[in-house]
């Protein structure tokens, strides 16, 4: 008899998606990226479907970047990123800042360019 027994509704759910993770440096500062696997839609939280997506991870939370559309080399990653760091982190225009840990129900929040540009460590220091 098996210590653990699957209720039928979690049998075969385990995901085949592999977690990506990118380093940068811009300005003389160091970010990481970090993708994540994309969730259905929950109509009874109300909640839209969420695709694969790049995340900067950043003072314990994560700022959602852009949605990944499958494998990028590392050389794209570092364009990719450098721009919506340049536009999001040393601009004015505000990025998007995602709860973390991901949990059922976590709201996708619109924050300031300052909060994002606040837990940015002072030039010279490595996040």
């Amino acid at each position: 008899m098996p210590l653990l027994s699957l209720s039928p509704v979690h049998k075969g759910s385990m995901s085949s998606y592999k977690t990506q993770q990118h380093h940068l440096v811009r300005r003389g500062q160091s970010f990481h990226f970090v993708s994540y696997e994309g969730q259905p839609a929950d109509e009874k939280r109300h909640q839209p479907e969420m695709p694969p997506s790049w995340y900067l991870m950043l003072a314990g939370k994560r700022w959602m970047v852009s949605p990944q559309v499958g494998e990028s080399a590392p050389v794209e990653l570092d364009r990719q990123f450098g721009e919506w760091l340049d536009a999001h982190v040393f601009s004015g225009e505000p990025a998007v800042q995602s709860q973390q840990p991901p949990s059922p129900g976590a709201a996708t929040l619109a924050g300031p360019a300052e909060a994002l540009r606040a837990a940015i460590p002072q030039a010279g220091a490595t996040i």
